[in-house]
């Protein structure tokens, strides 16, 4: 062992940064855990929150770990991924208390983690779009590969799992040839050691030393135990690739990782997700392929357009590598085998470049975005953070260099390998285009799919023939649209508000005496006619194919297509000519029918769930507001989030004023004829107005600014001598975690408003931040105030959504302070630390005065105001939980070793006894 060494300048362990992150052990064993506990953590987080709003767990699987930091650190440090690889780390200690046997021949086999990958991977994944980007499908892949780790680092030796079954095994190795620096030994102290204390210290059971001379890092994960061992060993900087340069051991399996990886990924991702986002996309060959077998075979939830996508891309990828190479041998009269593994190795930069380019893309068009938000959301809090750059910024082109870098560089790779040949230069000159011919083919897809796209366009639904991604297929720019109707709203709606352009393709018109009304759909022209029993005629409605209004009874309507529909479930798009009606059913589906029919379909939308909600307030019912639409059915319901937010959109909260009649149903208001007041964050008081819904009335503010923003509701009623003066509030917080957020102490303070004499303000606690939520546990200090002085005396009642409920008076100073209490109780398996408890709170005061309103004379006024928020549950709530099952996992370790030591312990070995026969 070698104690101390003068390093090379082109030693990353002598440089002071690069040396501690890559040799400090400290550190790297921190890092290790740190990984391991998000990776256990995501998993976990994967069962126990299944649906879109855990964006943790695809945060750090999807949008770190097997994105954007493998494919980044492969070309450029190596296989440092798998120095810090949770199964690794977990591996290196089950395999120092397993049964250490010798993995049989037949598994020994790298094809099985490539297969893997392929199949089990890529296959699947554009068979079944999305079934691993799910929280619970990434849970449980990720929950088997660990089992399946575990068993076989217990079975086998020297990490078998990660050299042979692991899925990216082969992948990092193949791809890890790519990058620019290299583990070795200094020869001088090697030439002198006798104890090999880099060999014993690697758990893969490799010799560091040798690496120099194999011209290769063999199975080295980067671990950098060998690193702790001795002194000797070096990890330089060196020529990008430089060991493709020279002869080393082939492996058959990597030349393949090389060929089906690309072939998986940038192929048919530039088959399936580029060109079928054009017009073409329903002609090319897959997608007729998947139409053919459509009439034979019920595919049912697999994508056959995926699947047939996957299918050619493999076969036009391996055959071009094999046609190609099999002339290149022959040329170069050399064995086909050979030819194809010695310079196969060209193949490594074209997917790992082409990566780079689609990851950073991506982390700067939305990945930032997912994964600070995805982290935020996997520690508890609230974070809406804008994406760094939008699609279509001319910066963003420059990645795109990237896959012709890769072009560059595959080919001087093959130069460089067609080198080591024994073969005369003009039968290299002749065979080194045939051997590029994968190369090539990688060119022509990307030139293809430019062409594709800039000659037939992107189609406007985005995935061209399966759905999904870019623009809606109802939507022009603003410039296409044609505006019959006039007026500052013309753009929109006349029935629901909704922009025009946005669903042109489903546009419709009508007379109303002399002047023109246009609407998003045939849905809104339905409810005009038939809900509203407006007396409008001479209907038309816009040819899909001309973008021109036509004649709606003369048009042909395609009913029911894969195409999304506007304001309804069921799609409903017309055309002039009844073979372009005919033709585009073909292609997504639907059937073919006239106006009338499309009408009457038209009015199915139109049920009456909301009506029998919808009540008239009296003068004692208590308003309030909630953030879910009270009509709305369980599934497909749409609640008050928050809308836009996303670059250059202004937030919008939606919320509705509701109440609960005499028989203790929630009611819901059918139109609003009390006052609508925000004060926004910058404390400017506007006007309201109530949405032009249909059924239950909803109110919308825009959010522009962070801070706190209120809604306020207020109506005045006389009845039996009494004024009621009822009033509800809504207060909000936005916050988008931009740099330049600044929690202003007086803004976010609680403002009441002088339009609103009755009020209720929950006053802020010393330290509240952008980050402030209210837990069980929490007390809470609520103000009543009548034109904005305090009221001492008035009825303060806090009531839970569970129907727990408790009243105070308010003292001299307005003021009651509340215990929230722990109001949730699931199954320990259930536990969701977002849950949230809904609370509300009502003020009511009587205040003897006279006076008239109304020209109805009052001698009392009942004055009333409810203020709506929730809280979750308290830290303790979960981290209980944490506890038990910390406890429960360290209780199941400590007994599993204890049984493994105790039966050990009783294993008594052979002992050769010596018998004197004379005796």
């Amino acid at each position: 062992m070698v104690d101390f060494i003068k390093r090379d300048k082109d030693d990353i362990y002598s440089k002071p940064i690069l040396g501690f992150l890559f040799k400090n052990q400290k550190f790297i064993m921190a890092l290790k855990v740190v990984v391991l506990a998000l990776f256990l953590y995501a998993i976990y987080l994967g069962f126990a929150h299944t649906g879109k709003e855990n964006t943790f767990t695809w945060a750090l699987f999807w949008g770190i770990f097997w994105s954007l930091f493998m494919v980044i650190t492969l070309p450029t440090f190596g296989r440092i991924f798998c120095g810090i690889c949770p199964h690794g780390f977990m591996g290196k200690y089950i395999t120092k208390f397993g049964l250490k046997k010798t993995m049989p021949k037949w598994m020994q086999n790298r094809y099985i983690g490539l297969l893997l990958l392929v199949i089990g991977w890529w296959g699947i994944y554009y068979m079944f779009p999305g079934v691993y980007r799910t929280p619970l499908g990434t849970a449980i892949l990720f929950t088997v590969m660990t089992l399946l780790s575990f068993v076989i680092y217990f079975l086998y030796k020297d990490m078998s799992y990660c050299k042979y079954i692991c899925p990216i095994g082969t992948l990092t190795r193949a791809y890890g040839k790519l990058s620019f620096t290299w583990l070795g030994t200094y020869k001088s102290a090697c030439d002198e050691c006798r104890t090999f204390e880099c060999a014993t210290a690697c758990p893969y059971n490799l010799k560091p030393f040798t690496f120099d001379h194999r011209n290769s890092m063999m199975d080295c994960t980067l671990c950098m135990d060998c690193s702790a061992a001795c002194e000797a060993v070096s990890f330089k900087y060196k020529k990008p690739s430089f060991s493709l340069f020279s002869k080393f051991r082939i492996v058959k399996a990597e030349v393949w990782a090389f060929v089906l990886i690309l072939a998986s990924i940038p192929i048919t991702m530039s088959f399936h997700h580029g060109i079928g986002r054009s017009n073409a996309a329903g002609d090319m060959i897959w997608s007729k392929t998947a139409e053919f077998f459509k009439g034979f075979i019920s595919f049912g939830a697999i994508d056959p357009i995926g699947l047939f996508a996957f299918l050619y891309a493999m076969l036009f990828t391996i055959l071009a590598a094999i046609i190609g190479m099999f002339i290149a041998s022959k040329i170069l009269k050399k064995d086909f085998s050979s030819t194809f593994y010695d310079l196969g190795y060209s193949y490594a930069p074209l997917f790992i470049l082409g990566s780079i380019a689609h990851s950073l893309e991506t982390f700067f068009t939305r990945g930032y975005e997912r994964i600070v938000e995805g982290f935020a959301y996997g520690f508890g809090f609230s974070v809406d953070v804008a994406s760094l750059a939008k699609r279509g910024d001319s910066w963003l082109h420059i990645f795109g260099l990237l896959k012709w870098v890769a072009i560059a560089w595959a080919l001087i790779i093959l130069y460089k390998r067609m080198k080591l040949l024994d073969v005369d230069k003009v039968r290299k000159m002749i065979a080194y285009p045939f051997a590029a011919s994968l190369i090539i083919f990688f060119l022509s897809v990307n030139m293809y799919r430019g062409y594709i796209l800039d000659t037939y366009g992107r189609a406007s639904g985005g995935h061209g023939n399966h759905g999904g991604g870019g623009a809606m297929f109802q939507s022009v720019p603003k410039d296409k649209a044609i505006l019959l109707q006039s007026g500052e709203d013309k753009a929109s709606c006349i029935t629901c508000g909704m922009k025009l352009p946005m669903f042109y393709k489903t546009n419709h018109a009508a007379h109303l005496d002399e002047a023109v009304r246009q609407y998003c759909s045939i849905h809104c022209l339905a409810e005009e006619k038939n809900i509203k029993k407006m007396p409008i005629k001479d209907f038309k409605v816009v040819d899909v194919k001309s973008l021109k209004f036509i004649d709606a009874k003369s048009a042909f309507y395609v009913v029911g297509s894969k195409k999304k529909a506007t304001m309804s479930k069921v799609s409903k798009y017309a055309f002039a000519k009844k073979e372009d009606a005919v033709k585009f059913s073909k292609r997504y589906q639907g059937k073919v029918v006239n106006f009338d029919a499309a009408f009457k379909i038209a009015l199915k939308d139109f049920d009456t769930s909301a009506k029998k909600m919808i009540k008239e307030v009296s003068a004692t019912d208590v308003v309030y507001f909630t953030d879910k639409n009270p009509a709305a059915k369980k599934r497909g319901g749409h609640g008050g989030h928050m809308h836009g937010g996303s670059r250059g959109q202004v937030p919008t909260k939606k919320v509705w004023p509701v109440f609960m009649d005499r028989s203790d149903k929630l009611s819901c208001i059918g139109d609003i004829n009390a006052e609508l007041y925000v004060l926004d964050a910058n404390l400017k008081t506007i006007k309201a107005k109530q949405s032009r819904d249909r059924g239950c009335k909803s109110v919308s503010f825009k959010m522009p600014d962070n801070g706190y923003y209120n809604l306020f509701y207020t109506n005045k009623t006389v009845d039996d001598n009494t004024l009621y003066l009822s009033t509800a509030k809504y207060e909000y917080m936005r916050f988008n975690h931009s740099n330049d957020a600044v929690y202003d102490d007086e803004k976010m303070s609680a403002h009441t408003i002088k339009e609103v004499p009755f009020d209720i303000l929950r006053l802020r606690e010393e330290g509240e931040t952008f980050y402030h939520r209210l837990y069980s546990g929490d007390k809470i200090r609520i103000k009543v105030v009548l034109d904005s002085k305090p009221v001492e005396g008035a009825n303060l009642t806090l009531s839970t959504k569970t129907g727990w409920s408790k009243t105070i008076k308010t003292d001299k100073d307005g003021i009651a302070t509340f215990l929230l209490l722990k109001d949730y109780f699931p199954e320990w398996e259930k536990f969701d630390r977002r849950h949230k408890n809904k609370f509300l709170l009502t003020a009511s005061y009587t205040q003897e005065s006279k006076g008239e309103h109304d020209d109805e004379a009052y001698e009392n006024i009942k004055y009333t105001t409810t203020y709506a928020s929730l809280y979750y549950p308290g830290e303790s709530g979960y981290m209980s939980y944490a506890y038990g099952l910390l406890a429960a996992t360290v209780a199941m370790v400590i007994s599993g070793f204890v049984i493994y030591w105790y039966r050990r312990r009783r294993e008594k070995p052979f002992k050769e006894v010596n018998f004197n026969e004379k005796n």
